[in-house]
């Protein structure tokens, strides 16, 4: 498991260093629910769960 800006990933593409800063994983994962790729479940303080639609 890896943690990319506050979310912990099982499957992920390696960020370079010097391009990690210009990702916004807050809005990339805001966008993902908004379009339906995904839905959330709040479980508690900070902490939640998140699965594919698809």
């Amino acid at each position: 498991m890896r943690w990319n800006g506050g979310i912990t990933t099982e499957e992920t593409t390696e960020i370079p260093e010097s391009l990690a800063f210009y990702i916004d994983y807050e809005c990339m994962g805001r966008d993902m629910e908004l379009s339906g790729d995904i839905f959330t479940i709040e479980t508690g303080y900070q902490e939640a769960h998140m699965f594919w639609n698809h």
